[in-house]
């Protein structure tokens, strides 16, 4: 009786541990990649509250809309952006989040709201900001909302697929992108727990103790 009993207990202790050890693999994968995302462009956008860590593929349109004060009316949306050369971009302003801008954050400054509209601030719903990306600036573009730049209202624009850095998503799906990384979590550990009551059967069949 009691080597039965010792050598089911020390079945099912193995096998908990090997479940155990590949949800911790799983989870430590999609950890790792996370972090590998939110580094990308130089970690610029690691702060930013709101931000996936994925880039919106806007590589097919020929003209695409940034929103500018959205979210809790202190984001960019989408934060990153990939675009081919020729794009223009739109940065439309919401209403809301009190007066912002759209500032290229690097010395060799190519695009500044402010430059274009008598240096204002602007807070007016519908307002529009557009700069067309050309060859050159094919390369990864930080800016932000100096006013805001303490709550992280931060943005990145991409020229060119080569300069990507993170998993792309497609333009319009960026809210739902966050949720892959908790369905795969999920999916991957029933699998585990599948396997780990189907490897528990093979061992120790259907006795109950």
């Amino acid at each position: 009786m009691d080597h039965h009993h010792t050598t089911g207990l020390t079945r099912r202790r193995a096998l908990a541990l090997g479940a155990g050890a590949a949800v911790g693999a799983t989870a430590l994968g999609a950890t790792g990649s996370a972090t590998a995302q939110q580094d990308a462009y130089d970690g610029y956008l690691a702060e930013e509250p709101e931000w996936d860590g994925n880039t919106v593929d806007a590589s097919e349109m020929d003209e695409v809309e940034v929103s500018v004060g959205a979210g809790d009316g202190l984001r960019f949306r989408p934060q990153a952006i990939y675009v081919e050369p020729g794009t223009t971009i739109d940065w439309v302003w919401t209403g809301e989040g009190g007066a912002h801008n759209v500032y290229h954050d690097v010395d060799d400054q190519i695009f500044n709201s402010q430059n274009e509209h008598d240096g204002d601030q602007i807070d007016e719903a519908g307002f529009t900001y557009s700069f067309t990306f050309e060859d050159e600036h094919e390369g990864a573009h930080p800016y932000v909302c100096t006013p805001h730049r303490s709550l992280q209202m931060k943005g990145v624009v991409v020229v060119g697929e080569e300069n990507v850095e993170t998993d792309l998503v497609g333009f319009g799906e960026e809210d739902e992108a966050g949720t892959g990384p908790i369905i795969a979590g999920a999916a991957a550990f029933s699998v585990v727990t599948l396997l780990g009551v189907a490897a528990y059967r093979e061992l120790v069949g259907d006795e109950v103790e």
